[in-house]
């Protein structure tokens, strides 16, 4: 049996169905049992929170592994630091409480990516990002490093911009693909970035939970490519509007949309480079962006949108 947090969310219900469709045994984590309602025939719900201690670890007894994917994107520090760091630190007590031999926690790019714009699976430098969201996985990735440290079988996984197919629908870096599309979104900073589909990012977690070192980073990474290449080619597949592109460096307005933000963020930054080589001596081979997005554009199309 796997223990699963985050399974009703954009990540984490792409790789739950990658687990099911494997034949494997599932747990989910969720916060509400109207949550477990939503989630697929066959998995065993747990209804818990990330700050809920007894509840974590009654849900992990029995279980061999533990994919920890819940985490929040929100502006509220304390919450997304509570959320990040905390309840990471609640999931890890409750996986070693549980004697679990594998733990993968999902963190992100934000939280190694260097003033260089370097992403590397074994970052020496001082991260670049201090928003919340960036330096609480990243004090999350310390709790889980000690951990392995310590003797648990746990790695991380840093996804890079994530985007495509997904259960749970048009969520993530593509509610900005269909908002340029539609209009709402003008402009962005043309800056390149790390961009892998749902799919493959779920792969990885596969990746790193079966045969990850412990201790070790798995960066995962598609193509690095433009946000102009990403929304220009998808606004093009789908017959949408074209948005206007600002030099890295430049400001957007105070109403930019939260992913386009995340443009002029790593528009300040070198461009990114990625080092991704633990990943792909594990067999992670992602799809690149062209036919990332010519899949993305058929489902978006096929969902009545944009």
């Amino acid at each position: 049996m796997l223990l699963l947090t985050g399974a009703t969310g954009y990540l984490g219900r792409a790789l739950l169905e990658r687990l099911l469709a494997d034949g494997r045994e599932v747990r989910a984590v969720v916060r509400s049992a109207s949550r477990g309602e939503t989630l697929p025939a066959g998995v065993d719900v747990a209804v818990a929170d990330l700050a809920d201690r007894d509840g974590l670890h009654r849900a992990a007894r029995g279980c061999t592994g533990v994919l920890h994917v819940a985490g929040s994107v929100g502006s509220n520090p304390a919450e997304t630091r509570a959320i990040n760091v905390e309840g990471t630190r609640s999931v890890l007590a409750a996986a070693v409480a549980a004697e679990v031999s594998r733990f993968v926690f999902t963190s992100s790019s934000a939280a190694v990516i260097d003033f260089t714009g370097l992403v590397t699976e074994h970052p020496t430098g001082t991260p670049a990002l201090t928003d919340p969201y960036s330096a609480s996985k990243a004090e999350a990735e310390r709790l889980v490093l000690d951990a392995a440290a310590d003797g648990l079988g746990a790695t991380i996984v840093n996804p890079v911009s994530i985007y495509g197919p997904s259960p749970m629908g048009p969520s993530s870096y593509n509610s900005l693909f269909l908002a340029a599309a539609r209009g709402a979104v003008t402009q962005v900073v043309d800056a390149p970035v790390g961009w892998v589909l749902a799919a493959d990012a779920a792969d990885g977690h596969v990746l790193a939970l079966e045969h990850g070192v412990p201790g070790e980073r798995y960066v995962l990474c598609g193509e690095v490519a433009t946000f102009g290449r990403m929304l220009h080619t998808f606004a093009d597949l789908v017959g949408g509007s074209r948005v206007a592109l600002r030099a890295p460096g430049s400001a957007l307005g105070p109403d930019a949309d939260t992913y386009a933000r995340r443009s002029e963020v790593y528009g300040k930054l070198p461009p990114v480079r990625i080092d991704d080589a633990g990943a792909r001596a594990l067999g992670f081979t992602p799809t690149g962006v062209d036919a990332g997005l010519a899949q993305t554009a058929r489902w978006v199309t096929d969902r009545g949108a944009p």
